[in-house]
């Protein structure tokens, strides 16, 4: 079975030369890898963060991308965030959304479903954004953080939730989103860019790709062009059910359709056939 270092010379994050001595560091420190990556330079807090989020299959975030409401912020007491670098984001449904240094930590998992009493869905973040975000909202300033808490080696998550209601339909298309829901902002109001990759036969759902993590629950609303106009847009309301993370911090959505008129989707059904 490849180990992770091996996928960090595959993925082309390190050369063999930089891992040698990487390695090196790492025995005369008395430390892991990745303590010697970060400490050499190789590698940023961000780059491990993204590359473990990668391996695992959980969606790494950027915490300064939302703004956190007051009442997520107080559903997990302060000390619990610090002593174990996690922070609520923000809350769908009956699904608390936390950023973790350790996402894998099953035990931190667990106390926080009983604390909350919510459905807990960890995400991946720098552990250097986790505390600077705590410092933000908490009031206080603490520059310490335990890397080693995040570089533990735990067997990684390999499956992800997909919704499929039927075959899909290759679709490339220009598409803005905005987010219409009160359990998620977003520090920028801009509509996100994106582009969309496929469509469901009976024109109830669709994929596509963007560039910020949207947690599955969370309400949209999608503007497509669906002609060499710039003028003509066209608009429909969705959910996303399942938000997946590619590699180079892209997330491809499955958003299900809850309201869109019969013309939008007989005209991205129409466009998707002349590409299939």
């Amino acid at each position: 079975m490849e180990n992770l270092e091996e996928k960090l010379l595959r993925d082309n994050w390190v050369t063999l030369e930089q891992l040698a001595l990487a390695t090196q560091e790492a025995e005369r420190l008395n430390k892991s890898i990745w303590v010697a990556l970060a400490k050499l330079g190789i590698l940023t807090q961000e780059d491990i963060a993204i590359f473990f989020a990668q391996e695992s299959g959980i969606p790494y975030v950027r915490i300064s991308d939302y703004q956190i409401r007051k009442e997520v912020i107080n559903l997990v007491d302060e000390d619990f965030c610090r002593q174990n670098l996690v922070l609520p984001l923000f809350k769908i449904k009956d699904i608390l959304f936390v950023a973790c240094a350790n996402p894998l930590d099953t035990t931190v998992i667990d106390e926080l479903m009983s604390k909350t009493g919510f459905a807990i869905e960890p995400v991946v973040a720098n552990p250097d954004s986790i505390t600077q975000a705590q410092d933000y909202y908490y009031g206080l300033k603490n520059s310490l953080f335990a890397l080693e808490s995040f570089v533990r080696k735990q067997r990684p998550v390999h499956s992800l939730p997909f919704y499929r209601v039927s075959e899909r339909v290759p679709l490339n298309l220009p598409v803005w989103l905005t987010v219409e829901d009160d359990g998620l902002a977003l520090h920028s109001s801009s509509p996100i860019e994106g582009i969309t990759r496929d469509i469901s036969y009976g024109g109830t759902s669709i994929g596509l790709n963007i560039f910020l993590f949207i947690p599955k629950g969370t309400i949209v609303m999608l503007e497509f062009r669906l002609d060499n106009e710039p003028s003509l847009t066209s608009k429909a309301k969705g959910e996303v059910v399942y938000c997946r993370m590619e590699k180079g911090l892209r997330y491809f959505l499955g958003v299900m359709f809850l309201e869109i008129e019969d013309a939008v989707r007989n005209g991205l059904l129409k466009l998707a056939e002349k590409t299939y």
